[in-house]
């Protein structure tokens, strides 16, 4: 089993480290414009950089084995649309998906934080848990991520729902209790898939995956065939 990694907005390839650890087997994707494709462009829509991370998912594995899929947030959402594209191109589905910090697909977006004033939209971002407070004493720094940020959060908040056909793979999908996200807001996920559909509340805020790393390393382990802690289930 592989497990591709898809990161959340202004993340690179190394986003989740705090979480894979040593896991093997792991493969985060890195997007246009950042990390090691920081000459590229950014992305300037859903669909150049849906079909940019199918790309990289056909160089990095054989996907005629066995896979699954994980993103946060803004990955959250590649990651499901990566598996609508991956059926309609009738290429082998994923083992599993698994999604955290992201409302149903269906949920309309209310707030369109690319469009604030830079001093606005760090001070919405900061309090999300998206910048780390040491980053935020850096000025050089943070003039180097704004524009990345913000670009991810545009391209991020352009996506319209459009209904299809259901995916036919199973689905873990985790929030966070501080993060904003009502029961109503996240069980229409179960509407998205033909397979089990898993939903689980973890305590934090939209970072809240970083306050469980221990948790969800251990998560992925499961799935790469690992022993986990006796008798705990997943999600």
């Amino acid at each position: 089993m592989h497990i591709i990694m898809l990161p959340f907005a202004g993340g690179n390839k190394h986003s989740y480290q705090a979480i894979t650890g040593n896991v093997p087997n792991i493969h985060t994707l890195e997007y246009p414009g950042r990390g090691t494709r920081i000459r590229e462009p950014l992305p300037v829509t859903l669909d150049l950089l849906v079909e940019d991370v199918l790309q990289q998912l056909k160089k990095t594995i054989d996907i005629h084995s066995k896979y699954m899929l994980y993103g946060h947030s803004m990955g959250a959402l590649i990651a499901y649309l990566l598996c609508r594209k991956i059926k309609t191109l009738g290429l082998p589905m994923p083992q599993k998906l698994v999604v955290s910090g992201r409302k149903s697909p269906h949920i309309k977006r209310k707030r369109f934080l690319s469009q604030l004033h830079d001093a606005d939209f760090i001070q919405e971002v900061t309090g999300m848990g998206g910048i780390p407070d040491e980053v935020l004493q850096y000025p050089e720094l943070m003039e180097f991520i704004i524009p990345i940020l913000k670009g991810d959060f545009r391209v991020y908040e352009s996506y319209q729902y459009i209904p299809g056909e259901k995916l036919s793979v199973p689905i873990d999908v985790f929030y966070g209790s501080e993060e904003g996200i009502r029961e109503e807001d996240i069980v229409g996920w179960k509407e998205e898939s033909l397979q089990p559909v898993h939903i689980r509340e973890m305590k934090g805020n939209h970072f809240f995956i970083l306050d469980h790393a221990a948790y969800f390393s251990e998560y992925l382990r499961n799935h790469l065939g690992y022993t986990g802690v006796a008798g705990r289930t997943y999600p």
